[in-house]
């Protein structure tokens, strides 16, 4: 368990690549200091998928670079694994003549941190993956790479991990958008229904990034409570102008048991209470959640997971519905 977010990500692989071209980022950083990299694969300018990736958190020494390592510090050579939505296949995913932007993942914050510190044994870490993706995006921009304010329409992906960065980044990409742009999220497994003491094993510094930066799509977060579901109401709100689709297995087992605190059980007697995303995302026309009763983590890195079915339709369904919008309503 002490892994299973990491082999989640790096074990399942895509049959249907893309040519990507990696891009330094100059001034951006992994959690070991390295450089780091985004891959891009042009195809359309006028459409854009952006995928975040995931793989975990981690809050100290130990679960930073061992032994209960819970994510990764380095930088990402090639790309492990993307996800269905990313890959080249157009019989499950309507982005596949999409232009396609892979996000790393490497700093272990959820792409929340922008802080540098010092664990035992003088090792530093450097949590920069809010600020990671600020430089990207700038720099993409600047050296005209992306045309962002051309765009017809961006998607913003990301499962586990890469389901919180894809969210909390709608605000940092929504300023280089023109206004004609069409704005979707895909939010696979973010969690959002922990214990009340899921937020004692972060430090200050972690905590002080976390309420500055999920404060910005207005993701109010009491730290004495786990349960941050209860606000997607106002993130939705805040988010008008996105068609947002949250996926969420009850069940959960990595969100539940390895990150969260409480029992799968539990968990998911939070996701389906009046607190619980499958209720608090129905109050706001432009939200969604897919929410099936399994203890699955993650439905679009790979297609088996990809068919599980909650209301009658499966998470490539629910996808294409956000998509085409022909959906406001959510599936348990």
């Amino acid at each position: 368990m002490k892994v299973l977010a990491l082999v989640i990500l790096f074990l399942q692989t895509s049959t249907f690549a893309r040519d990507w071209v990696k891009i330094k980022i100059p001034g951006a950083k992994c959690g070991d200091s390295l450089d780091y990299f985004v891959f891009y694969n042009p195809k359309n300018s006028k459409k854009l998928f952006a995928e975040f990736m995931g793989g975990g958190a981690c809050w100290n020494l130990s679960t930073c670079f061992g032994p209960n390592l819970r994510t990764w510090m380095h930088p990402i050579p090639e790309i492990p694994a993307f996800s269905v939505l990313t890959s080249d296949n157009g019989e499950l995913t309507p982005f596949n003549k999409h232009s396609a932007l892979y996000f790393p993942y490497c700093t272990g914050d959820v792409h929340a941190g922008d802080h540098a510190i010092d664990y035992r044994f003088n090792i530093r870490a450097h949590h920069r993956g809010y600020s990671n993706i600020q430089k990207s995006l700038k720099y993409l921009k600047e050296n005209e790479i992306i045309q962002f304010k051309d765009l017809d329409e961006v998607i913003l992906f990301g499962a586990s991990a890469g389901a919180i960065g894809s969210l909390l980044h709608t605000k940092t990409i929504t300023p280089y958008l023109g206004t004609q742009t069409k704005k979707y999220l895909i939010s696979d497994s973010p969690g959002l229904h922990f214990g009340q003491n899921f937020w004692d094993k972060f430090t200050s510094e972690m905590i002080h990034d976390f309420d500055r930066n999920f404060s910005k799509v207005d993701l109010n977060i009491d730290f004495s409570d786990g349960m941050i579901a209860s606000e997607i109401e106002h993130v939705c709100h805040y988010l008008s102008d996105w068609k947002v689709g949250i996926l969420q297995g009850s069940q959960d087992l990595v969100m539940s048991k390895v990150f969260g605190n409480i029992s799968p059980q539990l968990h998911r007697e939070y996701v389906y209470s009046d607190a619980g995303i499958f209720e608090t995302s129905k109050k706001n026309s432009n939200c969604a959640a897919f929410t099936p009763d399994t203890k699955m983590h993650t439905f679009l890195l790979i297609e088996k997971s990809a068919r599980i079915q909650a209301g009658g339709i499966d998470a490539l369904e629910f996808v294409k519905r956000i998509y085409s919008g022909q959906t406001s309503r959510s599936f348990k």
